[in-house]
């Protein structure tokens, strides 16, 4: 438990070191920010099956890429299956995790939501924390 704190604690950090660089007026960036605070701010335990269901949800490098083709621009089933180049059924089975895990919804075209939004970034966050280790080694 006190390591999970101490995460928090350093994302918190890494949470303000991000305010600081992002453009006032970039409403999108500013509007995932105080929705990731919130979310810091409220956790006090880990939902392990639903913490296992969202990881399971963006381990899949297919489902991130649809994840950011969606953080575009909404798109539809067949754009998104040309785009992968990859069979209906496997198309299908990303969409209904990303659906299920609301990160994505469907509507006349298949979009990313707020959540999804949030997720996106904090990917771009984890990848880039993991460059910054590599170099330093």
């Amino acid at each position: 438990m006190e390591d999970l704190r101490r995460q928090l604690e350093e994302l918190k950090k890494r949470l303000e070191a991000l305010e600081e660089s992002i453009d006032p007026v970039d409403e999108v960036m500013l509007s995932i920010k105080a929705r990731l605070r919130k979310k810091i701010e409220s956790i006090s335990t880990i939902n392990e099956e639903n913490a296992a269901k969202v990881l399971k949800a963006l381990a899949n490098p297919d489902r991130i890429r649809i994840m950011k083709m969606l953080s575009e621009r909404p798109m539809s089933f067949k754009e998104i299956k040309e785009a992968l180049g990859v069979e209906s059924p496997t198309v299908s089975h990303h969409l209904k995790i990303l659906t299920k895990t609301k990160m994505v919804r469907k509507g006349e075209k298949y979009e990313i939501t707020q959540d999804g939004m949030l997720f996106l970034r904090i990917l771009m966050l984890i990848s880039a924390l993991g460059e910054e280790g590599e170099e330093n080694k």
